[in-house]
């Protein structure tokens, strides 16, 4: 809870996270993360699995509905009580209709349905570039090109260090608290969400020079 108790013994414990999350590996792996969690009182951690299944379940398939989103946006909040963990789960949804807006203008769709704090400016400013907020946010032109350019990578990287920066400047606002715990959570999320799609496109190219190695000595052996 706010205020109400202390995780220096925890916090002590989890090995410092990186200056920036596009690095190569993660400084911990999510069993042994897991294994310090233990430490929370029941009450914090009840609450802090509600953020994790959230960021567990924000990694499943693309496919997912914006219907689907809302659903799942819905049933969180009135779940959620902590003001940090409401505050993380908004910063993902309102990123996230910023993402679909684009996608669905640019598929010459109608305007994302009602979800985060941003729907009515997006819905209000529909024809304008990036909706006008380039001064509220200035990473959207940067983005909108991106995802105009089919740069799934770049965009990735950008999202998430948007995500990244925000949550990094509340961290460094809270110590040896359970909201301290919360930000390590989220940020750890997202160094290990980049280094698990490192890993995934480095077996891919492994995989793919592993090919052309052997199409190349079967043609040379015939």
């Amino acid at each position: 809870m706010i205020g109400g108790r202390s995780y220096y013994t925890l916090i002590a414990s989890l090995p410092a996270l990186p200056t920036r999350f596009d690095v190569d590996r993660c400084p911990i792996t999510w069993p042994r993360l897991e294994d310090r969690l233990r430490l929370l009182e029941p009450e914090d951690h009840a609450m802090l699995s509600q953020l994790i299944d959230f960021l567990a379940w924000d990694r499943q398939p693309l496919e997912r509905t914006d219907a689907e989103m809302i659903a799942r946006y819905d049933t969180l909040m009135k779940k959620i009580t902590h003001p940090v963990i409401r505050g993380l789960v908004d910063d993902w949804i309102n990123l996230r209709t910023i993402v679909s807006a684009l996608r669905r203008r640019r598929l010459g769709e109608g305007s994302p349905p009602g979800i985060g704090c941003w729907t009515d400016t997006i819905r209000r400013w529909w024809s304008q570039p990036q909706f006008g907020l380039q001064t509220r946010f200035p990473w959207i032109e940067e983005l909108d090109r991106l995802m105009a350019s089919n740069s799934t990578r770049q965009a990735e990287r950008l999202i998430l260090s948007v995500h990244w920066s925000k949550w990094s400047r509340e961290a460094s606002e809270h110590h040896f608290s359970f909201e301290a715990v919360l930000l390590y959570v989220a940020r750890w999320s997202l160094v290990h969400r980049w280094t698990s799609q490192n890993a995934v496109a480095g077996r891919e190219r492994f995989e793919n020079t592993l090919s052309k190695v052997l199409e190349n000595h079967v043609q040379l052996a015939n």
